[in-house]
């Protein structure tokens, strides 16, 4: 091997070229990181997958439950509005009376009279919705309002515009948000993680190929060395034929918190477009709704419900963002982390942070 060849080659300091990493395995070392990185691959994935469907079906679960405890109380509901309707009429009706019975109306009689009626009327009012409370609109218990009632409680939205008010319904509520909220917990881990590993292999990928396609310059995102020309025939021969054939130390690919940032107001945005048109409600307002419910802040005076697709949509809105929430914070939390562990390194040994991030980078892939 010739030295002339090998200096016209630029490695940073401390590091090795990608053909100088020992491997464990001298025959096709890159097929069977390939294939371990491909098997991994597809255990997180149907792990994920497995989640998805138990918490869907788990949702799914209860909104057959919830529709059948409080759909039952529809007829009551109904009968009730009925009612409420009836005590309307019958107040103004006798506002009406006490109108034409004062054949001279005095401004301070009527006033008087009619103010006793509906106080009366409060009053009946006050009593009917003491115990039960008062929506301003009645909720009819079909089965998406039920899925997404569901879906509220196990991921703690809770708008609070509806509420059980069966004592079963009730009972059962605590019991499925006991078991419900642990299983979301598991769902978001897990998922997150995923597609946080599938986030970074994209990204990789991405600028990657950007990198190789720059001017024709190879650049090793790992290490950040670079190379000019291609690699002499000798020192691939010499790689064929070394006892130990050297492979890339697989690293960790570090997103930009910026790009994770972005995805996330990029969803937000699309939720607000996407309710803008099912609910006619502002931009503004859709992306209030969108921020509160991927928050779990779930204020509740914002709620979807005008159509039964707006519902569905709302429900699966929910779900797949907040697995989008999951993964942003797990690529935070490691690119907070690295970030700490520099400074602390740098602040006791400053020559320790090259290789302290190397390590580090090693272990989390």
């Amino acid at each position: 091997m010739l030295a002339g060849d090998v200096r016209s080659y630029q490695f940073p300091l401390g590091s090795r070229p990608s053909y100088c990493q020992s491997s464990p395995n001298p025959q096709h070392p890159a097929s069977k990181y390939c294939s371990n990185s491909c098997c991994r691959s597809v255990s997180s994935l149907l792990s994920s997958l497995g989640i998805c469907l138990l918490v869907v079906g788990y949702a799914l679960l209860g909104a057959v439950t919830f529709m059948t405890l409080e759909g039952r109380n529809s007829l009551e509901n109904n009968i009730e509005i009925e009612e409420n309707d009836r005590l309307r009429k019958q107040t103004v009706e006798k506002l009406w009376s006490i109108t034409e019975d004062l054949n001279i109306l005095y401004k301070e009689n009527w006033t008087r009279l009619a103010g006793e009626e509906v106080l009366k009327f409060q009053n009946m009012l006050v009593k009917k919705y003491k115990h039960v409370g008062h929506s301003s609109r009645s909720y009819n218990w079909t089965f998406p309002s039920a899925f997404l009632y569901s879906l509220t409680l196990i991921t703690t939205i809770g708008y609070g515009n509806v509420t059980p008010r069966t004592a079963w319904g009730r009972l059962i509520t605590i019991a499925y948000a006991l078991i419900g909220i642990p299983l979301m917990l598991v769902y978001l881990s897990m998922v997150g993680d995923s597609l946080a590993g599938q986030f970074r292999r994209t990204y990789s990928k991405i600028w990657t190929t950007k990198a190789r396609s720059s001017k024709g310059k190879g650049v090793d995102i790992a290490s950040g060395a670079v190379s000019k020309g291609p690699v002499p025939n000798h020192v691939m021969q010499d790689k064929a034929i070394e006892p130990n054939v050297m492979t890339p130390i697989p690293q960790r690919v570090r997103v930009p918190v910026i790009l994770t940032l972005l995805v996330v107001l990029g969803y937000i945005a699309g939720g607000a477009v996407l309710f803008n048109r099912l609910e006619n409600w502002t931009l503004i307002e859709g992306s209030y709704f969108c921020f509160t419910s991927l928050g779990t802040i779930g204020f509740g005076e914002l709620t979807p419900g005008s159509t039964e697709l707006s519902v569905l949509v709302s429900s699966a809105f929910i779900l797949i963002g907040m697995a989008i929430v999951a993964m942003c914070f797990n690529l935070i939390q490691d690119e907070t982390v690295l970030m700490l562990r520099k400074v602390s390194l740098w602040w006791s040994r400053p020559d320790k942070i090259e290789e302290e991030e190397l390590s580090v980078s090693v272990k989390s892939s």
